[in-house]
């Protein structure tokens, strides 16, 4: 046995080293992670997908992650699992874990009106119906607001994008977020209007909270509050790289042959306008935004960092049994043992999707740079196969909105 007690002085004064010995050898022994990325290149061949990268997390620790594809069809540069990929909508989960944080730290609560939540922006001019919409309903699409509400208004953030340039993000979401509540609130209930409609302008609004009551803009919040605590440094806003420079991969236009989304000086980036951020303009890499997934998975069960233990569990909750909570689909899936949490997200040139299962403590997490057809089957087939791989169970695995 190599480790045997003396009575030898010189050789008790080791303990230290013996310590250290110890824990270089228990580092040793913790596997490292599966590498996925033979399964990923049938995927993508199959789906004739320009590139993909995986990532799977288990009890706090990368298990398993794989990448496959090239930054783009008209460039071979390998993609690796540091390539940085844009999100879309699974930002949403991001913006709720910032309004978490309001909450605990007893600025607003879920139950907040509208209104009351951002007086600042003028509230005189307010339609009086917006007293009756919650914080909480702006996350779990349940304001009654929906594009038939807000029809004249849809474009309203691009056109601030392109014609109000000088204009900050942060000044183009109190631009929206007013012009919207200046209108009459459509309740869920009310004649014609369901009590669920996805809507990204509901995130633009809770971003416009965010930074009235911090005095900070969504990005600063994002980056001092989730990015920077969770060691998220590939993750940033809008497309990933730099202008007239392949530096990671790029989104793809589709219909007929794939077109590349490059980022040209002069022109309007190939994504959603500045005042979308806490709608879905966030990037990183498959491992960094699996950092953040894991932190919400273990956060149900009181070891995340960035919540109280009841406000990520406030988060996760589907209230009202439509399949949406704040900012994350919710559904039962046998293979994962109970409930699921899932998002997807899609600038129309990107594609990404997450999975977790808290029975499980499993995350899983696959992205693309292609738009959602064909990058939605491919990333299902992905998710399915990491299922099969880590769970040894069935694989039912539509993807959530």
């Amino acid at each position: 046995m190599w480790l045997v007690r003396s009575s030898c002085p010189t050789e008790c004064a080791s303990e230290e080293s013996v310590m250290v010995l110890m824990t270089a050898v228990a580092a040793a022994m913790i596997a490292e992670p599966r590498d996925m990325s033979p399964e990923l290149e049938e995927i993508r061949r199959n789906y004739d997908v320009a590139s993909m990268v995986c990532a799977v997390y288990r009890d706090g620790e990368l298990i398993g992650s794989g990448a496959s594809g090239w930054y783009s069809y008209e460039d071979t540069t390998p993609v690796t699992v540091d390539s940085r990929y844009h999100i879309g909508s699974c930002t949403k989960a991001m913006t709720s874990v910032l309004v978490g944080m309001l909450v605990d730290e007893g600025k607003i609560n879920w139950d907040t009106p509208v209104d009351e939540a951002l007086v600042a922006l003028g509230g005189d001019e307010f339609d009086p119906h917006w007293s009756t919409v919650t914080v909480s309903d702006l996350l779990a699409h349940r304001s009654g607001i929906d594009e038939d509400h807000i029809q004249e208004l849809y474009f309203m953030p691009w056109t601030l994008a392109s014609q109000e340039p000088s204009l900050s993000p942060r000044e183009q979401r109190r631009e929206v977020a007013r012009a919207v509540l200046e209108r009459p609130a459509q309740l869920p209930g009310d004649e014609g209007v369901p009590p669920y409609e996805y809507s990204n302008f509901g995130y633009i609004l809770a971003g416009a909270i965010l930074e009235v009551h911090t005095d900070t803009p969504w990005e600063e919040l994002m980056q001092e509050r989730i990015f920077e605590p969770l060691g998220m440094d590939s993750a940033g806003f809008g497309p990933p790289g730099e202008l007239d420079e392949m530096t990671e991969p790029v989104g793809h236009m589709g219909g007929g042959e794939w077109k590349p989304m490059l980022l040209e000086e002069g022109t309007r980036l190939p994504d959603n306008p500045p005042s979308y951020g806490p709608a879905g303009r966030v990037h990183a890499s498959v491992i960094d935004w699996g950092k953040f997934v894991d932190d919400f998975e273990q956060g149900l069960d009181g070891e995340g960092r960035l919540l109280k233990t009841e406000t990520y569990q406030a988060i996760a909750e589907d209230a009202d049994g439509d399949g949406y909570a704040l900012g994350w689909g919710v559904s039962k899936r046998d293979w994962a043992k109970g409930v699921t949490l899932s998002h997807a997200g899609s600038n129309r040139f990107w594609y990404s999707v997450t999975w977790t299962a808290p029975e499980l403590d499993l995350v899983m997490l696959c992205a693309t740079n292609v738009p959602p057809d064909p990058g939605q089957p491919a990333s299902d087939e992905a998710i399915g196969m990491m299922v099969g791989v880590f769970n040894h169970s069935d694989t039912d695995s539509d993807s959530g909105d």
